[in-house]
């Protein structure tokens, strides 16, 4: 069964949360290439073209997502913290939610070929005489994204979570193809230079950012609109 996605629900809010995760995971690289910058997500857009979704299975959610991530164990470690510390409090209100028999799950297929644009932002370093002694800006536009994955949807009472499946063989990767235009330099300047060494280096690390971010066990929470 297929159903219509208003994809222009799909604000700026949501944008800058993909997008600062995709930075999170960028900024923790530990084997950048000694020329190359750090890299960030300078702006995501999620265009006007929807994804086309059909609804494979309805299923109670995953017991993980019952349970309390990392980030939402250590605010409640510095909320009993503080409340020691105080004549009242107790604990935080970032707790994960409770199963209620509202609770549901969609599997869902989806394939995206449509007009996303993300535009990241680096700098090319070159250490000829000295660490830095040119710095070089790059801009990388990364466009005509095509996207195929079974997509986990999960309505849990205040808040809805987000996941794939990891892909089956030979697939590696849920992004399938996607292209890269690189900008290297000033805009008043034109700087030739050879960036196919880079452009892999970030096509092998957008996939990564996507794999392992975004594929089960491994999800993204959203509050429910009210």
């Amino acid at each position: 069964m297929s159903f219509v996605i208003y994809w222009e629900k799909l604000d700026k809010k949501v944008a800058q949360s993909v997008q600062s995760q995709i930075n999170r995971f960028f900024s923790s690289l530990d084997d950048r290439p000694p020329f190359l910058g750090d890299i960030r997500v300078e702006s995501l857009d999620f265009g006007s073209v929807a994804p086309n979704l059909e609804i494979v299975d309805l299923t109670e959610p995953f017991p993980e997502f019952y349970m309390a991530t990392e980030e939402e164990e250590e605010d409640d470690d510095d909320d009993d913290a503080a409340a020691s510390g105080s004549s009242g409090g107790g604990r935080g209100s970032q707790l994960p939610p409770s199963a209620s028999e509202d609770d549901m799950q969609l599997l869902a297929k989806v394939e995206y070929c449509g007009d996303m644009a993300i535009v990241l932002k680096t700098e090319l370093q070159l250490n000829y005489l000295a660490q830095q002694f040119v710095s070089l800006p790059v801009t990388l536009h990364i466009t005509k994204i095509e996207f195929s994955a079974l997509a986990v949807l999960a309505y849990l009472q205040d808040r809805v979570n987000l996941c794939f499946l990891e892909p089956l063989p030979p697939r590696t990767s849920l992004l399938d193809d996607f292209a890269i235009r690189t900008e290297i330099g000033d805009a008043d300047q034109h700087v030739l230079k050879n960036v196919e060494k880079l452009e892999r280096f970030i096509t092998e690390q957008l996939r990564r950012a996507i794999d392992e971010d975004f594929v089960f066990p491994s999800y993204h929470s959203f509050e429910a609109a009210g």
